[in-house]
C-alpha cells in the first residue's frame, strides 16, 4: 500500500471513529421509569413510549406496578423516575428525601361501578354509606396501589371501618391489579372503584355500570417524580419529566380509548371540576346545561 493510500485510509478510519462516537449517533439511552397499571392497561403507556422515542431517540422501559411498589423502586433508585397517582404518598416520599421533585401531569378520574339494577346515590360518600348499610358486595384491590388508597380515603370519609370483622360478609380484597379486580367484581355483580380509562378499555363489563360519579374524592391526579442517581438528580428521570410536561402533554391530550379521551393533561383540564368523559359515562349533566 502506498504512503498516500495508507494516509487516506487512516484518515477515513479516524473520521468514521469520531462520527460513530459522536452524540448524534451514539447508542440510544434506555430509561427505566416506574408506572402504574392503569397507564398500561388503558394503552397510554405504549403511546408515551412511542412519542418519547420519536422526540428524543431514547427508549423508555416501564416497570409496572401499583403506586406503593413503584415508589419503593424509586426510593431504592431502581427506576429513574415514576408516573404514579397518589399525591399523599408521593409527597411523603419527597419529604423523606426519597425523590427529588414532583410535578402534576394529568387526570384520569375514578368512578364507582355497580350492578345496573342497584338504586343508589351518585354522590360517592353517600354511595359508600349505602353499600355498607345494605351490606352490598364490594371488591377492593387491597394491594396498596394508588387506587386502593383512594378507596380507603373514601371509606374513611364515609365513616366506615372496612377492617372491622363485620364487613367480611360483603367487603372482599382481591390483592390484584385493576383488570383482575374488575373481573372479580363483574363475576360477583359487586361494586368496585376503577379509573375511567381502565373501565373504558375493559371488555368483561357484564352487568356493571357507572354508579358513583360525584365527589372530589374521585379526582385522580397523576404526578411524575424525579429520582436520584446517588446524591444527584437523575438526568434520565429529569429528561422524561421535562418531555412529559412539554411535548408529552399533546400525546396525552389526543390519546383515545374506544373513541373517548379519559386522560386529560393538566395543561388543559387543571385540577378542579368534573371531566367530560366521566360526565358521559355517568349520564351527568354539565354545570352549564
Amino acid at each position: 500500500m502506498s504512503g498516500l493510500v495508507r494516509t487516506w485510509v487512516l484518515g477515513l478510519v479516524s473520521a468514521l471513529t469520531a462520527l460513530l462516537c459522536s452524540p448524534a449517533i451514539a447508542a440510544a439511552d434506555t430509561i427505566r421509569i416506574g408506572g402504574t397499571t392503569s397507564v398500561r392497561e388503558s394503552g397510554l403507556l405504549a403511546a408515551l413510549e412511542a412519542g418519547f422515542r420519536r422526540d428524543t431517540g431514547d427508549q423508555l422501559q416501564f416497570i409496572v406496578g401499583g403506586t406503593g411498589r413503584v415508589l419503593k423502586l424509586l426510593e431504592a433508585q431502581d427506576v429513574r423516575g415514576a408516573l404514579v397517582h397518589d399525591t399523599d404518598s408521593e409527597q411523603a416520599l419527597l419529604d423523606a428525601g426519597g425523590a427529588a421533585e414532583r410535578f402534576d401531569v394529568m387526570r384520569n378520574d375514578y368512578i364507582i361501578l355497580g350492578p345496573s339494577q342497584a338504586d343508589v346515590p351518585m354522590d360517592v360518600i353517600e354511595l359508600f354509606r349505602a353499600i355498607a348499610a345494605g351490606e352490598m358486595p364490594f371488591v377492593s384491590r387491597g394491594d396498596n396501589s394508588g387506587t386502593h388508597r383512594a378507596e380507603l380515603r373514601i371509606w374513611a370519609a364515609a365513616g366506615i371501618d372496612v377492617d372491622d370483622p363485620s364487613t367480611r360478609t360483603w367487603y372482599r380484597k382481591s390483592g390484584s391489579g385493576q383488570g383482575a379486580t374488575l373481573n372479580i367484581a363483574a363475576s360477583l355483580d359487586a361494586f368496585v372503584l376503577a379509573d375511567a380509562a381502565t373501565w373504558i378499555a375493559f371488555d368483561n363489563k357484564a352487568n356493571l355500570v357507572a354508579k358513583g360519579c360525584r365527589g372530589e374524592s374521585l379526582r385522580n391526579v397523576y404526578g411524575v417524580l424525579l429520582g436520584y442517581d446517588g446524591e444527584d438528580v437523575d438526568g434520565g428521570g429529569e429528561g422524561f419529566a421535562h418531555w412529559l410536561l412539554g411535548p408529552g402533554q399533546a400525546v396525552i391530550e389526543v390519546f383515545e380509548v374506544r373513541g373517548q379521551r379519559p386522560f386529560v393533561p393538566v395543561s388543559q383540564a387543571g385540577l378542579d371540576g368534573s371531566l367530560p368523559v366521566v360526565e358521559a359515562l355517568c349520564g351527568m349533566a354539565t354545570p352549564d346545561s
